[in-house]
């Protein structure tokens, strides 16, 4: 039996965009007869599903979660469709799937397996970030969310600051929107002067904010963070 394809759907970054903004219409007719999908959270998938001209009504669709929390035996389970000649659409909650999302362990899961992978251009936050910032993106690392507590999240910043420094890597990392401010303020009480940091919040929305500026600069003109999306980028 021929084995289904994966394909690594996007979804919209910012709630000013919609399946029109971000897909190619020559996707369109390659998923419009899946029935198989795995998300990271089925209510958010189906929001962005439902404008989707899928055959089937989004009632009648198979839709199953895939987070954090998932076992890497309700994986398997997940990839059964696959295996039997279905296609399966993965789908991360805001952007491309397995990038900073949990997806990545059905993909290597499907890659074991020979299952054919087919990654559809979409957003990525972080990808636009890194290009608008204006710093070094021949080489880059994405950290994700550093530290919770205080005094090792500082260490972090830190530690991170130091490898820009000696390789001229950009380093990336976020934080959820609520603290977007401590950590603004934790950067900019450990970092050096002459470091750059970049702020890029609410990337592709109407209010999008992506600026560059030295510490130094960032000190003399202090800045209020919303409490929404937000990623962080030092270099040298």
């Amino acid at each position: 039996m021929n084995k289904g394809k994966l394909f690594l759907l996007p979804t919209p970054i910012s709630k000013d965009q919609n399946v029109t903004d971000i897909l190619l219409p020559m996707y369109l007719n390659s998923i419009r007869s899946i029935e198989y999908f795995v998300v990271e959270t089925p209510k958010i998938a189906r929001s962005f599903l439902k404008d989707l001209p899928f055959e089937k009504k989004i009632q009648d669709l198979h839709i199953e979660s895939l987070n954090e929390h998932t076992q890497k035996e309700e994986i398997k389970e997940l990839i059964a469709p696959l295996l039997s000649g279905n296609d399966i659409a993965l789908l991360s909650d805001a952007g491309i799937p397995t990038v900073a999302d949990p997806g990545y362990k059905l993909v290597s899961l499907a890659q074991k397996e020979g299952v054919k992978i087919v990654p559809l251009i979409g957003p990525s936050s972080i990808l636009l970030a890194l290009m608008a910032s204006g710093l070094n993106g021949q080489s880059f690392a994405f950290h994700g969310y550093l530290p919770k507590e205080k005094g090792l999240k500082r260490k972090r910043i830190k530690s991170l600051e130091k490898v820009a420094m000696n390789t001229h890597q950009t380093q990336i990392f976020m934080e959820t929107p609520y603290k977007n401010q401590h950590m603004l303020e934790d950067i900019l009480e450990v970092c050096e002067e002459t470091s750059m940091l970049c702020i890029a919040q609410n990337i592709m929305s109407s209010n999008e904010y992506i600026v560059t500026k030295s510490i130094g600069e960032w000190r003399k003109e202090p800045i209020i963070l919303d409490k929404t999306p937000c990623l962080f980028l030092i270099n040298t």
